[in-house]
């Protein structure tokens, strides 16, 4: 039986996409839907994932693949509209929870850890509610924080405000992510680090950021918090 440090470790804040749930085809059919009304090809899902790894606003993905297209503001702006409105076409049907999200977010409320979300989406309000209501996994999230509220990572900010919403010291929360900004931003905030290697980063790019921890799923967090990995050993430290 795994046994989880609570004494120390008492809140766990994560990523969002491709982290907790499984996005990217679902955005990489809604940019290639995109694109498709100004008769552009079909862009690659691990290079959009390349661009999500750097932390790109859709504007930005847009400018990097077609400059002679979207170099107008007003072009632009309009490519990103059909983009959104694609995606939340196909969001009910293709964005689903990560393997074991559910049953690790059950265990980490059931041993009494607070759990909160930081991400890079625009959405406030009520509204960044909409998919974790969907996906039933809203009543163990007790915080969250993305960067219409705080400023996007690798910049800290967000997993500051998370931290103190959830009445906690950065010294007691970890930050799961699948990117190197997420590694990055988690490691200024002055939390520990797990890295999921099946996002957009991969191992070898992660690996290189340092985190605490490199696991390939969410489901191997408890197994992680006390210090274990697949082999019996930590890839770096213990928590």
């Amino acid at each position: 039986m795994v046994t989880f440090p609570a004494q120390k470790i008492k809140g766990v804040i994560f990523d969002l996409d491709q982290t907790l749930i499984d996005s990217l085809q679902a955005f990489t059919e809604a940019f290639n839907r995109g694109i498709k009304r100004f008769g552009l090809d079909p862009v690659a899902q691990e290079k959009l994932a390349s661009f999500l790894d750097k932390g790109w606003r859709m504007g930005e993905m847009l400018l990097e693949a077609f400059p002679s297209v979207f170099n107008e503001e007003e072009t632009r702006k309009a490519c990103q509209d059909e983009i959104r409105k694609a995606y939340l076409e196909l969001e009910p049907e293709k964005v689903v929870l990560k393997s074991g999200v559910k049953r690790t977010l059950r265990s980490l409320k059931e041993k009494g850890v607070k759990i909160g979300i930081v991400t890079g989406r625009m959405s406030k309000g009520d509204g960044k509610w909409i998919e974790l209501r969907r996906l039933n996994i809203h009543q163990y999230v007790d915080a969250m924080v993305t960067a219409a509220e705080a400023p996007a990572k690798p910049a800290p900010d967000g997993l500051i405000l998370c931290v103190r919403a959830l009445g906690l010291l950065a010294e007691e929360c970890v930050y799961v992510g699948d990117s190197r900004l997420d590694i990055r931003a988690g490691k200024e905030a002055g939390l520990l680090t797990v890295g999921i290697r099946t996002g957009v980063a991969g191992k070898e790019l992660l690996v290189k950021e340092g985190p605490d921890y490199i696991v390939g799923e969410v489901s191997e967090l408890l197994s992680c918090l006390s210090g274990l990995q697949e082999n019996g050993e930590a890839y770096r430290g213990r928590i």
